[in-house]
């Protein structure tokens, strides 16, 4: 059966925001494991070791430019200079022979004596003699080495959310294979016989599921490797053998509907006759009250709501930050942000507001969007993300500084 619930924290509301976050943070018990991947394959992964330089960048003097190598010293505006030797990129270095000017390619090694590079563009040949119309400072269009990165150089620390940038600067390191989290295995299941899978003909009082491919694709931009489990019906029975399936071999069931107290809701029920136990049930927020965390077996658990606003308030505000938990990744951050909107409400429970970013001069602002209903999905299409209101707040005023939780993450920069 379900284990009592800790009463700390709790309102006729639900559960205070904060509180319910912690309780779901600390189901954690330790990070999941690392394993070696192959560096093409770390986008999306959160890094497990720091990463050290482990060459110069560039890794020797190199030329910036097509062009001739000169010791300025010995050059002079307007004299006729021999061409003694070129190098062309990927070559050995060679050396600059005394009196004389060196050809050279974009990326090449320096000669040895050499201390500036004339652009092809900026001289004039005949043969193998050249003619440079001005001497140039010492330095110019040299890249010196190490300029870009020093070995020994920190570059990424343990729980960096890995893009194509890391990629390009381990690459340019000579890693091969990075250790980083394992990805979270999540089993995913829609509940409700009114729902119909994508494809399938509607029926009357049916609708299509947005929810599971809402948070399938979620769920994979933040890491995780998602198992969709058919709809499951209304029903006692199917539910429990649903959710004993869906346990087997994941880090964590994911549910959607069916965890309230209405006569078709059965997932808590399931729960209780497979043993589960929850640390959350029913947060004070907007929408999304209707919402569960807690285990199921050796899997976590979370149940969110129906409607699609609520899910995904739900999967911003405890999914995200349980999956980079699990994977030991920086948690997702949010920005502090002017609202551009007026609202009065009553205080008590935590609010998430479409919202969308615009600028306004030298900065942005965040604007309401869409119609109020946590059923509507039009106003996905035109919304950034959400503004976080405090359950304490009771009023916003336009200049009012806001808390804005973006749909892509700001919480991958390395600690």
């Amino acid at each position: 059966m379900n284990a009592m619930l800790p009463a700390f924290g709790c309102t006729a509301g639900g559960i205070d925001f904060d509180v319910a976050l912690q309780r779901i943070l600390d189901l954690v018990d330790r990070p999941l494991p690392a394993e070696a991947v192959p560096l093409e394959s770390c986008v999306g992964r959160v890094l497990r070791e720091p990463i050290t330089a482990r060459v110069d960048l560039p890794p020797f003097d190199q030329s910036a430019m097509d062009g001739y190598a000169v010791r300025t010293a010995s050059l002079i505006a307007g004299a006729v200079t021999p061409v003694t030797g070129r190098t062309a990129t990927g070559e050995p270095p060679s050396r600059l022979a005394a009196c004389g000017v060196h050809r050279v390619l974009t990326g090449a090694a320096l000669p040895d004596g050499a201390d500036a590079v004339i652009a092809q563009e900026h001289v004039r040949r005949d043969g193998d003699l050249l003619t440079a119309a001005a001497v140039p400072p010492v330095g110019t269009n040299i890249r010196r080495c190490g300029e870009d990165i020093r070995a020994g150089t920190a570059l990424l620390y343990p729980g960096a959310t890995l893009d194509w940038r890391h990629i390009a600067i381990m690459a340019s390191q000579g890693f091969s294979a990075i250790q980083v989290s394992r990805s979270p295995r999540v089993a995913l299941l829609s509940t409700g016989r009114e729902l119909c899978a994508a494809g399938q003909d509607l029926a009357a009082g049916q609708i299509h599921d947005s929810n599971g491919p809402m948070l399938g694709a979620l769920l994979t931009a933040w890491g995780a490797s998602v198992r969709r489990v058919p709809i499951v019906a209304d029903n006692p029975a199917t539910m429990r053998a649903a959710l004993r399936a869906a346990a087997d071999g994941v880090d964590l069931v994911l549910t959607t509907a069916g965890i309230s107290v209405g006569d078709e809701d059965h997932v808590r029920d399931a729960l209780d006759a497979l043993g589960g136990n929850l640390a959350v049930l029913k947060v004070a927020m907007k929408p999304g009250k209707p919402l569960a965390a807690g285990r199921l077996g050796r899997a976590l658990f979370v149940g969110l709501p129906g409607n699609p606003q609520a899910a995904l308030a739900g999967a911003l505000g405890f999914v995200r930050p349980l999956l980079a938990r699990m994977m030991d990744a920086v948690p997702p951050g949010s920005l502090q942000i002017c609202a551009e909107f007026a609202l009065r409400r009553t205080p008590g429970r935590t609010e998430f507001i479409l919202a969308r970013l615009v600028r306004r001069g030298d900065a942005f602002v965040a604007t309401r969007t869409g119609s109020d209903g946590s059923g509507r999905l039009a106003p996905l299409l035109t919304a950034d993300g959400f503004v976080l209101l405090p359950a304490s707040t009771a009023h916003v005023a336009p200049g009012d500084v806001v808390t804005f939780v973006p749909f892509l993450s700001c919480g991958d920069r390395p600690r």
